[in-house]
């Protein structure tokens, strides 16, 4: 038999007190917190310049063609004699300082790097982060730049989460990029989105994900549909090194594969990272990712 429940009146008024405030509360999550936190990630810097690991360098600016200022550093070799040349994509919230450790043991193995600030991080302009909607158009802008300069050698890029997207959507568009390395990425940005809702907000509907999504296009003026890393590899011919961590709660390993197996690459190569989370693949790769790594430059400088 089921039992009835009764409201109190004093019940009664505080439902109808409280009501108004979780309706006012989930209205500003949906339509204002969450669509912000995609397009607006918090910002993370790091006080230091390639000058701390005795790196010779020079600080770049590029305009985009939507007229964003980048910021970069170029590391160059002490003779320019046409060597190779990585440009570094970083993830979402990072910044270019980031890659100086790995930029430095690229430099004592005879390469030059490009570290660079995506839009709307570190010390370049713009608003808004667009996982690869505008910033694969930023990275041809940036490869116009470094080839008016650069006395031959190849050009690769280099990214890692958010910047693997990136550098995935610029290779199928940007033949003069000659190779590409790419850790940890998603293939999707719709699925990654409800991803990290489902992990950080533990909110399970994807209809809140689509909604928030809707916001932050109108607002950032972009296409969510059309920032699928996966769809891109189709397009993309040079040749290709991927490596994902096989414990990454972030960003799933089987996007990774995805991506991959979508490689139009005739030479490509994938590297499973034991153990490896997110943010550790280089750390946890060890020895043998960084040979596997140096050989692959090698093979396409």
């Amino acid at each position: 038999m089921n039992k009835k429940v009764n409201f109190s009146p004093k019940r009664w008024f505080w439902l109808l007190l409280l009501l108004p405030l979780f309706m006012t509360g989930g209205f500003t999550l949906l339509y204002q917190a969450a669509p912000y936190m995609i397009i607006t990630p918090r910002k993370y810097s790091i006080e230091r310049t390639p000058a701390d690991y005795q790196l010779p360098y020079e600080k770049i600016t590029v305009q985009t063609r939507d007229s964003i200022t980048l910021q970069a550093y170029w590391i160059h070799q002490p003779a320019d004699t046409g060597k190779t040349t990585v440009l570094m994509l970083h993830g979402v919230g990072a910044c270019k300082e980031r890659w100086l450790s790995t930029a430095s043991w690229l430099w004592e193995n005879g390469y030059e790097t490009i570290l660079l600030d995506s839009r709307a991080h570190g010390e370049s302009g713009g608003e808004f982060c667009t996982y690869g909607y505008y910033e694969k158009f930023d990275v041809a802008a940036v490869v116009d730049a470094v080839l008016k300069q650069k006395k031959g050698g190849k050009l690769g890029v280099w990214g890692n989460s958010m910047g693997g997207a990136i550098a995935l959507q610029a290779l199928a568009i940007e033949p003069r990029l000659e190779f590409g390395i790419v850790q940890s990425t998603f293939a999707d940005f719709r699925t990654i989105v409800f991803d990290y809702q489902q992990r950080r907000l533990k909110i399970p509907w994807h209809w809140f994900a689509n909604c928030a999504i809707s916001e932050a296009e109108e607002t950032a003026h972009f296409v969510a549909d059309s920032i699928r890393p996966s769809e891109a590899a189709r397009h993309i011919r040079q040749p290709m090194l991927m490596a994902h961590g096989d414990a990454d709660d972030r960003i799933k390993i089987a996007y990774g594969r995805e991506i991959f197996d979508n490689l139009a690459s005739e030479k490509k190569e994938w590297h499973t990272i034991e153990g490896a989370h997110h943010l550790n693949v280089w750390a946890r790769g060890g020895e043998e990712y960084r040979n596997d790594l140096l050989r692959f430059l090698k093979e396409n400088r």
